[in-house]
C-alpha cells in the first residue's frame, strides 16, 4: 500500500529516492513505514509513502515536529538511527531518518524509517537486536495536520516552562517564545499570528521578543 505526490516525485533529488524507499518497504514488510519527505515544504511534507496505515498519515500530511526542529537547527548530522516513538494509537515504533541534501549541502528532504514493533516486541527474547532502541534520543509525534503540528510543538513549550500560558511573566514569555523559534514552529506560515493571539499580545511584540534573542 503506498501513495505517491507526482508532482514532487518528479523531481531529480526525490526521484532517485523512490526506488529505495519502496525497495525496503517490500523487503521489511507491511509492519515497516517508508516517507519520502520534502522539508522545502514542511506543511504538506510527504512526497512519498509506503504502509501509510503504521502512522495513519499520507500524502499532504505535515513534517514531523522532529523534523521541523532538525530542518531548524541545521544539524550536520544526516543520521538520526533507531529511537523510538509512538503512534497516536499508541503503537510502539522503532524510526530511523536519513536527510537528504541538494548539491550544496542544504536539507532538501529526509527519508524516514517507521517500524511497527507490536508483534516483534511478542517475540523479543528471538529479536532483541531488532527492538534494540536508543532510549537517549528525543521523541517524535506524527502529527495529521499542521494545525496538529503547532499545537504539539507549543504544549511541548509550555510543559517545559512549567506554568500556564495565562500566568507566565515577561521573562517566561520571551523564553516561550524562544523555546518555539529553537523547535522550528515559525517556520510555518501564520503561526506567530497564532502564537500572538495566545499571549495576546501584537505579532510586532512576538518580532521584538525574537530580536531581542542573544
Amino acid at each position: 500500500m503506498y501513495e505517491i505526490d507526482e508532482k514532487k516525485a518528479s523531481h531529480p533529488i526525490f526521484k532517485n529516492y523512490l526506488p529505495i524507499a519502496e525497495g525496503i518497504a517490500k523487503t521489511v514488510g507491511s509492519h515497516c513505514e517508508v516517507v519520502l519527505h520534502d522539508l522545502t515544504d514542511i506543511s504538506s511534507s510527504i512526497v512519498a509513502i509506503y504502509n501509510g496505515h503504521v502512522t495513519g498519515r499520507e500524502v499532504g500530511s505535515p513534517m514531523t515536529d522532529l523534523g521541523v526542529s532538525i530542518l531548524r537547527s541545521g544539524k550536520e548530522d544526516n543520521l538520526l538511527l533507531n529511537y523510538p516513538n509512538k503512534s497516536i494509537k499508541g503503537k510502539k515504533i522503532k524510526s530511523s531518518s536519513i536527510i537528504i541534501r541538494d548539491d550544496e549541502g542544504r536539507i532538501v528532504g529526509c527519508l524516514c524509517i517507521n517500524i511497527d514493533l507490536t508483534l516483534l516486541l511478542m517475540a523479543e527474547s528471538l529479536l532483541n537486536e531488532m527492538t534494540n532502541v536508543q532510549e537517549e534520543k528525543e521523541e517524535e509525534s506524527f502529527p495529521h495536520s499542521v494545525n496538529e503540528l503547532e499545537k504539539k510543538m507549543i504544549d511541548r513549550a509550555v510543559e517545559k516552562i512549567g506554568k500556564p500560558i495565562g500566568l507566565m511573566e515577561k521573562n517566561e514569555r520571551m523564553e516561550f517564545i524562544r523555546l518555539l523559534d529553537e523547535m522550528g514552529l515559525f517556520l510555518i506560515k501564520g503561526t506567530i499570528h497564532n502564537v500572538a493571539q495566545l499571549l495576546n499580545v501584537s505579532k510586532y511584540t512576538i518580532y521584538n521578543y525574537l530580536e531581542k534573542r542573544p
